[in-house]
């Protein structure tokens, strides 16, 4: 009798057991479920993707409070989102690093820019990104054809030379190739939705964190970047809003020389776009105004140069501030309105992308 008390108590906590597995993965099911369809209601740039209010064409791109993560580089070379279908209804893309990220106002843009001429304009530069490599080779894959290409022709300032052919990424010390270009589809947009589900969870529990475990002093400060225009929202950065900043001053020897590699690289890149390029230059310390004008004349296209140097930056010299941002941009519209290539296009003779 005892035996078979046992054995029906045994059954009843097994059946017991079971059921309460059964109920708390069903409680998780309804939790994960729930949270899948409030998180794919919301307005933004793809799946999960954490837009500032009011900005649903915006999405968070670089955060983390102890590793910094990127999105960018995901979401163009994967076509993730809207930005590869924005970027194909551009007339006018630039290219660069970080340094043209942090130097081109996207108002002053709209206003100098887009609205006299009656031209869409997309800033396709990467953060971390020093070569134009990571950039061709998105243009290729997706047959991108603008109707000018202004190429930001640094050779250093931003971490490397632009016509070099080098596929890696940079935050400061931390420099390794970049992910995406080894992801399939699935698992690029994996990365991507487990970023944004991390700095939610990071933001979500801030407070808490931090009184437990001080995020790093050197962590890079988070920025928004549009799908819609390519523009980043570096206003979060350390003295980008203030006034004040101290003018960029380039300290390099003038006699700064290009070489027979680079100018090859250049004539073969601008050769792959398959539309008129002009090469400009973002003022940095580091910058070299000489090898930009010899690329120039080397490979046949023209230069549109700032007729000034000295912009306010809110590094020491390294990346232009917000009123830097506003004088480059305007002054940098103006150089190219005198160029041939800008003078060629035309509202009327625009082609269907």
């Amino acid at each position: 009798m005892i035996h078979e008390l046992r054995k029906a108590s045994t059954h009843v906590s097994a059946r017991s057991f079971a059921l309460y597995v059964i109920c708390v993965l069903a409680l998780i099911g309804l939790i994960a479920g729930g949270s899948c369809l409030y998180l794919a209601a919301q307005p933004g740039d793809h799946f999960a993707a954490i837009s500032p209010t009011g900005k649903p064409g915006w999405y968070q791109n670089l955060a983390g409070e102890y590793v910094t993560e990127i999105q960018d580089q995901d979401l163009f070379f994967h076509d993730i989102g809207g930005s590869i279908e924005h970027v194909r209804q551009a007339d006018v893309v630039i290219l660069g690093s970080s340094l043209v990220s942090f130097a081109l106002d996207g108002d002053v843009v709209r206003e100098r820019l887009e609205k006299p001429h009656g031209l869409k304009f997309y800033n396709m530069a990467f953060v971390g990104v020093a070569s134009g490599e990571f950039s061709r080779q998105i243009i290729q894959k997706y047959g991108l054809h603008p109707r000018l290409w202004i190429l930001n022709a640094d050779d250093g300032g931003g971490g490397g030379n632009f016509f070099s052919r080098n596929l890696t990424r940079a935050f400061g010390a931390d420099v390794r190739p970049i992910p995406a270009t080894r992801l399939s589809y699935f698992e690029a947009y994996h990365q991507v939705i487990r970023r944004d589900l991390r700095w939610r969870f990071e933001r979500a529990t801030a407070e808490l964190r931090r009184e437990l475990v001080p995020p790093k002093a050197s962590v890079i400060p988070k920025f928004d970047r549009s799908d819609e225009t390519g523009a980043a929202d570096m206003s979060s950065f350390p003295r980008f809003l203030a006034d004040g900043n101290p003018g960029v001053k380039m300290t390099r020897d003038p006699d700064c020389h290009t070489t027979p590699d680079v100018i090859a690289n250049a004539r073969a890149f601008v050769a792959s776009l398959g539309a008129p390029v002009v090469l400009t230059l973002v003022p940095n310390f580091h910058g070299c105004l000489t090898q930009v004008k010899e690329i120039a004349q080397a490979i046949g296209v023209e230069t549109a140069l700032p007729p000034r140097t000295n912009y306010s930056s809110w590094d020491g010299g390294g990346h232009l501030d917000r009123n830097g941002a506003t004088d480059f941009t305007r002054d940098l519209v103006g150089a190219l309105e005198r160029t041939s290539a800008f003078q060629g296009l035309s509202t009327h003779d625009a082609q269907p992308r």
